[in-house]
C-alpha cells in the first residue's frame, strides 16, 4: 500500500473513530515520535492500578508464568 493510501485510510479511521481509537492512535504516535516519555497516570488509572495490585497480592486473582501466558494467548490453554 501506497503512503497517499495509508494516509487516507487512517484518516477514515481518525474520522470515525471513537475515543478509545483516538486515545490509542495518539499515544503510539507520541511515542513513535519520543513525545510520549512524559506520560502522567490519571488518579483513575492508579486506582485501578491500586485494586489490581491488591487482588493479586491477596490470591484473588492469578498469576500466570510467561509460558502459560503466552499458551493462553496463542490459544494453547494450560489446563
Amino acid at each position: 500500500m501506497q503512503t497517499p493510501a495509508i494516509r487516507q485510510q487512517l484518516q477514515e479511521y481518525v474520522d470515525s473513530g471513537d475515543d478509545k481509537l483516538l486515545k490509542l492512535m495518539l499515544a503510539l504516535a507520541r511515542e513513535y515520535n519520543d513525545e510520549g516519555l512524559d506520560y502522567e497516570f490519571t488518579d483513575e488509572e492508579i486506582k485501578l492500578f491500586d485494586e489490581r495490585r491488591a487482588k493479586r497480592l491477596s490470591g484473588e486473582s492469578k498469576v500466570y508464568s510467561w509460558q502459560e501466558a503466552e499458551k493462553i494467548i496463542t490459544g494453547n490453554k494450560v489446563k
